[in-house]
């Protein structure tokens, strides 16, 4: 009698995994207290009281094949991180590798600096026998520290958050002073840091940040007719550690303004020459030396070449004889304004910086 072997294929449902942290010794948010130095300003101090963050990874096999309910024993290719650095057990972690309920265990013995956070992750896999196949596990929590509300420090400073500069008014230099003020203590004496927004980053001013005059103290100079539209930081510092810091923004921007012709704008038969010229006025009247602060684009409408000549009075001048008018020929004037932008460094064809006789840095 022939017979045929046939094989019956088994499917299993997904295991049903939690993960969650348990937490015991000292407590996941610490206090900073500036009046002291080094472990002994954390309360509490993990150095003494660590924290131990117990991650308990249960399982539920609705087949009831695979072993139900704490199962950390099973726990393979474990790994703690700090943001995307892993953590490396010594002075200041420890994990525990064995194979008991307490497998992945994470002891903190490292103070978080404040004021900060630590953004903790485990991961492990769990190899589900039933299939063969490996399951990932993962689970987060935060660690941190504070300044002590005795202690917390604030800087202020004396120009607005949104520093507005009017090009016309000739503001050539901007200080900004700042003050730092620690609880309930009134103001107190820090070390300040000035920083700069680039490209979304952040960072510290450095020497070709040329718009920036000095940095004494708390003080701190910029040029702003190098100015468009930044942003700085003031950062405050105690024993080289951060207490406080305070954003600002420089930025030009012109009064509402309005630019009009005045004489004609024909050149009428028999005129040799035209003058024409443009006043470009603000709330408060008509700019003087508006060519300072405004770039002002004479245009014609039927000559394109001519004698245009540009003078300090934004005057136009166009010669009929040289574009060929004949008695009955017109042009139309008109003239495009626009703001200048903030100044730059002088430089030659090397990138050398460009100064007076006097050593100043010149500006174009």
């Amino acid at each position: 009698m022939k017979t045929t072997e046939n094989r019956i294929p088994r499917r299993y449902q997904p295991l049903s995994i939690s993960c969650t942290i348990s937490m015991q010794g000292t407590q996941a948010k610490q206090s900073f207290k500036t009046d002291e130095s080094g472990d002994a300003a954390f309360s509490p101090n993990r150095r003494l009281t660590p924290t131990v963050l117990l991650p308990l990874v249960r399982v539920y096999d609705p087949d009831g094949i695979f072993r139900s309910g704490l199962v950390n024993d099973l726990l393979a290719n474990m790994h703690w991180y700090d943001g995307d650095t892993e953590l490396v057990p010594g002075a200041d972690y420890a994990i525990d590798t064995s194979s008991t309920t307490t497998r992945g265990q994470l002891t903190i013995y490292r103070n978080t600096p404040a004021p900060g956070a630590q953004n903790l992750r485990f991961e492990a896999v769990i190899t589900d026998t039933r299939k063969n196949e490996n399951v990932k596990v993962s689970v987060a929590c935060v660690i941190s520290s504070v300044v002590s509300s005795g202690d917390e420090y604030e800087i202020r400073i004396d120009q607005p958050e949104a520093c507005y500069i009017n090009p016309i008014e000739a503001l050539s230099s901007l200080t900004v002073n700042a003050t730092a003020w620690r609880g309930d203590k009134g103001q107190v004496a820090i070390n300040y840091e000035l920083w700069k927004m680039v490209a979304g980053t952040l960072r510290a001013v450095v020497a070709t940040d040329y718009e920036v005059i000095s940095v004494a103290g708390s003080a701190f100079t910029f040029d702003v007719r190098m100015i468009n539209e930044e942003v700085y930081t003031v950062i405050g510092k105690v024993s080289g550690m951060e207490v406080a810091r305070r954003s600002f923004t420089i930025r030009r921007k012109y009064p509402a303004w309005t630019a009009k012709q005045s004489g004609t704008a024909e050149l009428l038969p028999g005129q040799a020459v035209m003058v024409h010229s443009v006043d470009v006025s603000v709330a408060t009247g008509v700019v003087p030396d508006a060519i300072k602060y405004f770039s002002i684009q004479p245009h014609t409408v039927t000559v394109k070449n001519g004698d245009m000549n540009w003078g300090e009075r934004q005057e136009l001048s166009i010669n009929p004889l040289v574009t060929g008018f004949v008695d009955g020929s017109y042009v139309g004037v008109y003239f495009e304004v626009n703001e200048i932008p903030a100044l730059n460094i002088a430089t030659d064809e090397n990138g050398n910086i460009l100064v007076d006789e006097n050593g100043n840095r010149l500006l174009i």
